[in-house]
């Protein structure tokens, strides 16, 4: 019996995009065992070694083959001073580049694009960006890319720099008034009507609530997008149309490539981006539907349902709102593979799965991994494994499979 490979995944904080890392991680764990994978929420002040003291000595004790981790600078310095042994590490999100880490995040300038379509569908022509950040950096980063990803026509007027206190921003109950001049005046200027994007944490509400308090309608006078998590979206009034980077398909993304590193294989690049993003039109932008892909929700889809006849219309049908070309342009540039290649390849994934730990025949393999035939199947796969079905569940047996 193979041991399984034990990911330890590593956050400060629990939030929607979180769950949806762990959701996707939790979706290749399911594909490719045996692996298990366990959370360890360790404070946001894991810096100070008392106060992460408990959940560090768990890691520790466990000894896990690989690390997932969502932290900062800060978070992942604190995690490496507490670990005894430094196992192969996968982090999400922004961190400063670190020798044999590996980083995985979303792309800003397709979050941007995304939202720009957005906008225009709704016929708005005038496009912003609110920045909030205090990092100079990062607003010099997000000034180029809205510039660079958006287009807007009047490249002079379309950002405003206003730094504000994160903890100001998530309160959803804080007044906004005095409302600061700068802002005031930058969204008086804006031709209406007005698309404002902003990626702030708790941006989004602030912004709404800041239009309302000049006099401008949401969405007529000033259409908002943010980047927020559902419940800060809903909790706004209008509740908020928000793009997100696709965090199932980067968690599922981070664990493949975590399990290469635990095998020895070091991806290309130490740094990688994954241009998925789910836009979630809301009242905030008016309720027209999105010309957009949901590469998300086809993941998904395919998750659940390859092995009952999955085919590639059905999940266009089921799923999109776009042509066929235009899915197949989106889905292959954010996963590097064809739907169709995507669903058989999770059909293989049962097959082997069944093959290995059951007893069923042949014939109820092929049956219920999708395969229309014990034959089409038997073909198929001996094509990709180079083995027939039976010589593969004997080697399995044996313990000869060392990738399921």
């Amino acid at each position: 019996m193979l041991q399984p490979r034990k990911i330890g995944f590593v956050a400060p904080f629990s939030s929607a995009s979180v769950h949806r890392s762990m959701r996707g991680a939790l979706s290749y764990a399911d594909l490719n065992p045996p692996m298990v994978i366990r959370d360890f929420r360790v404070t946001p002040d894991i810096a100070k070694p008392r106060k992460a003291a408990a959940e560090l000595a768990a890691l520790n004790r466990w000894k896990p083959d690989g690390l997932l981790t969502i932290l900062d600078d800060k978070e992942f310095s604190g995690l490496m001073s507490g670990l005894v042994d430094a196992p192969p590490i996968v982090n999400i999100g922004p961190l400063t580049p670190r020798p044999g880490v590996v980083m995985l995040g979303g792309c800003f300038h397709r979050m941007v694009e995304t939202a720009a379509q957005h906008f225009r569908q709704q016929g708005i022509r005038s496009l912003g960006m609110l920045i909030m950040d205090r990092d100079t950096g990062t607003q010099k980063s997000f000034v180029k890319a809205f510039g660079e990803a958006a287009r807007p026509l009047n490249p002079g007027l379309a950002t405003h720099v206003e730094p504000l206190d994160t903890a100001f921003l998530a309160d959803v109950d804080a007044p906004v008034e005095p409302v600061p001049e700068g802002i005031a005046r930058w969204l008086r200027e804006l031709p209406k009507p007005a698309g404002v994007m902003s990626v702030s944490y708790g941006g989004g509400n602030y912004l709404v609530r800041v239009c309302l308090a000049l006099g401008l309608r949401v969405p007529e006078d000033v259409a908002v997008i943010s980047a927020d998590d559902v419940d800060l979206c809903l909790s706004s009034s209008p509740t908020l149309t928000s793009v997100e980077f696709a965090n199932e398909v980067i968690g599922s993304e981070a664990l493949k490539a975590l399990d290469g590193m635990i095998r020895g294989r070091m991806p290309e690049k130490q740094a990688m981006a994954v241009e998925a993003v789910d836009l979630h039109v809301r009242q905030s932008t008016g309720l027209k539907l999105a010309e957009v892909c949901d590469i998300s929700g086809a993941l998904n889809y395919i998750n659940r349902h390859a092995c009952y006849g999955l085919t590639v219309e059905r999940l266009l049908d089921e799923t999109q709102r776009v042509s066929k070309m235009t899915f197949h342009k989106y889905f292959v540039a954010a996963t590097g593979q064809t739907p169709g290649e995507v669903i058989r390849q999770r059909q293989f994934a049962e097959a082997r799965r069944l093959l290995a730990q059951t007893k069923l025949s042949i014939t109820l393999v092929a049956e219920q991994s999708g395969f229309g035939s014990s034959s089409d199947f038997a073909r198929a796969f001996r094509s990709a494994e180079s083995m027939t079905p039976r010589a593969y569940r004997d080697h399995a047996r044996r313990g000869g499979i060392t990738e399921c």
